[in-house]
């Protein structure tokens, strides 16, 4: 059996990510920090697991073969820092997406427009804001800084999704 995950942000390669995010990523190298955010995501993902990463997956072209180091059966959706020829990313990465509707949710980098939530899509599953995040329970952000550094699993999801509506319905 296999699992649907979903990380975004991980930024493998970008030193200055240390500066910006230094509270949830205290390294002392950039190699230290991939090296962490490969052992953190392989502990989790299975091969055969579904793996959503939303964007931002590094800087410098060479640092893409991390992708051959992560278990999974990984899809990118685009982020604004995943800007190399797609045949780069397609030698580890099964597709690429701008965006993608999965069950109610529609898979992104940025978060989109509370407008473009509704009838297709009541949810949007987003990266890009890191350590940040947006007070609606509608949008949920995956950057690995939201997550220990580590993939947070559709269960998971679903199950925060559930307790907040439930919250929302009965007025707390």
């Amino acid at each position: 059996m296999s699992n649907t995950w979903f990380i975004g942000d991980t930024h493998f390669g970008h030193t200055n990510i240390l500066t910006y995010e230094c509270r949830y990523r205290p390294f002392a190298s950039v190699e230290e920090m991939n090296e962490t955010l490969i052992a953190n995501w392989n502990s989790v993902v299975g091969e055969y697991d579904k793996v959503f990463h939303l964007g931002d997956f590094c800087f410098g072209k060479e640092n893409i073969e991390i992708a051959g180091r992560l278990k999974g059966q990984k899809r990118l959706i685009l982020g604004n820092h995943d800007v190399y020829n797609a045949d780069l990313y397609l030698k580890y990465f099964r597709s690429l997406h701008g965006a993608l509707y999965w069950n109610d949710c529609l898979l992104t980098h940025l978060p989109v427009h509370p407008s473009q939530l509704g009838l297709r899509a009541k949810y949007n599953i987003h990266g890009h804001l890191h350590s940040k995040g947006i007070d609606d329970h509608r949008y949920i952000n995956v950057s690995c800084e939201q997550n220990n550094l580590c993939l947070i699993s559709a269960d998971a999801i679903c199950k925060a999704v559930v307790k907040e509506n439930l919250t929302t319905e009965m007025g707390e």
